[in-house]
């Protein structure tokens, strides 16, 4: 950490623990500052949790604030109605004795304040009810939020803050209200399924409109990216697993290992290891799913974006359960990856050994090392305008596959579309987008 005068001159550092470091803020009377970040300046992938951070400006010790309750400080619940987070993430208090922040936890990001010794952790909005974003007044005497649950995208709520009692949020936006009167949301359904180690993973189910506890439907298994993100399950809509289930499709959708929200070793115990445990928790999904009386087992389908997309083709390499599968900017190949992708790859960090002489960790980890065991019919949906992960990871695997004649189908969107072409790009891009994936889960599960 370093500062200037506003007038210029000379650069003062500040004598911090090494690490990442975002959101700077300076306490009110100025003696202090806080940041968010790690104490661990060669930890890369997210396997650690995002902790407050605070320093003397005279220097000193840095002090730990939120460290001893393993909890991941930030927004991380994925969502298309919403991109990760958004504007800042840690503010003070205006007697400079706390700090008011976000924490993801167990499918749910809520707002929390702390005293800045550690004690009194407290959330200030309730669960199962998504914060979006928050900013402070200038005499940190009221909080303006943005609230989502499961059925109601994000609204703007304020409230004025209280030590003695909860805060009593009003509500100032309608700005989504039309949506609730044209669209039917389905409720997700909260499970727990075991996997073959016994491990408990968090998953959410929605079933079809007009549900028939009679009949049976094909299903869909849902991974998400990251991997070091999680999936909400009543804490905030997601209109692509909504919409499938309005199509009637039995939706399944969780957070195995890797993903945020459950403690620090859960999510760095896929360290270097990619296709191993998690896949473990994958495969709990699945066969929870498939064991409902109301799914044809025989007409399952898995399909991710990202990392959800490298899970998918991994799948696919492993288990001929599926009836078909679609990967969306999928990392295939883990080789050709590290020296492709859009941010300078740290080798030997999360993998052993490197790219060029090395390279058995990430062959190993890599689902394009077992393409010639697919036989799943496989749809790839990438952008040519994707840094993070290259179009290449999709042609790859696409010419291995078609090179073996099996059903393959790559559909590539143009350069004006990114890594979150799902999320937030060009409309008529992301309704094609919807409509041709259902066009592959009809062809093969109707």
């Amino acid at each position: 950490i370093w500062t200037i005068s506003q007038d210029g001159g000379p650069l003062t550092q500040i004598a911090a623990v090494d690490g990442p470091k975002s959101d700077l803020c300076y306490s009110p009377d100025g003696e202090f500052i806080a940041w968010l970040g790690t104490t661990d300046p060669l930890e890369s992938w997210g396997g650690l949790n995002t902790r407050i951070l605070y320093v003397s400006m005279a220097g000193g010790e840095t002090v730990d604030v939120t460290g001893q309750f393993d909890k991941q400080v930030g927004y991380e619940t994925l969502s298309d109605t919403h991109e990760v987070g958004g504007g800042r993430k840690l503010y003070w208090s205006a007697d400079g004795n706390a700090f008011y922040f976000p924490i993801t936890e167990k499918g749910d990001t809520r707002l929390y304040s702390v005293n800045k010794d550690g004690s009194n952790l407290r959330p200030l909005t309730s669960p199962n009810c998504e914060l979006g974003s928050f900013s402070m007044t200038v005499d940190g005497n009221s909080i303006a939020i943005q609230l989502s649950s499961w059925d109601k995208p994000g609204e703007i709520f304020a409230g004025t803050l209280s030590v003695a009692s909860a805060i009593n949020w009003k509500k100032l936006s309608n700005h989504n209200l039309w949506l609730n009167t044209e669209v039917s949301f389905q409720k997700p359904e909260e499970i727990s399924a075991v996997g073959s180690d016994g491990h408990e993973v968090s998953a959410w189910i929605l079933k079809p409109s007009e549900f028939d506890s009679s009949k049976q439907y094909p299903a869909v298994v849902y991974v998400h990216g990251g991997p070091a993100a999680q999936y909400g399950g009543l804490a905030v809509p997601f209109h692509e697993l909504q919409w499938l289930a309005a199509k009637g499709y039995v939706v399944i959708y969780g957070n195995p290992r890797g993903s945020r929200g459950y403690g620090e070793h859960h999510t760095g115990c896929i360290k270097g290891d990619w296709g191993n445990l998690d896949w473990i928790d994958v495969q709990a999904i699945s066969d929870y799913v498939a064991g409902q009386s109301y799914v044809d087992e025989t007409k399952m389908a898995i399909m991710g974006g990202s990392y959800g997309g490298y899970m998918t083709a991994w799948a696919v390499g492993q288990t001929n359960r599926f009836r078909c599968a679609i990967a969306d900017r999928l990392v295939n190949n883990l080789q050709s990856f590290a020296g492709t992708v859009d941010f300078a790859w740290q080798h030997g960090r999360a993998w052993k050994g490197n790219s060029w002489d090395d390279t058995s960790d990430l062959w190993r980890c890599s689902p394009m090392a077992y393409a010639g065991k697919i036989e799943t019919p496989l749809l790839l949906v990438h952008s040519d305008g994707d840094l993070r992960c290259p179009i290449s990871q999709a042609e790859e695997l696409f010419a291995a596959l078609r090179s073996r004649r099996k059903t393959v189908e790559l559909v590539r969107y143009p350069a004006e579309s990114s890594h979150g072409l799902s999320r937030n790009g060009p409309p008529d891009l992301r309704i094609d987008r919807l409509k041709t994936n259902l066009e592959w889960l009809d062809r093969f599960l109707k």
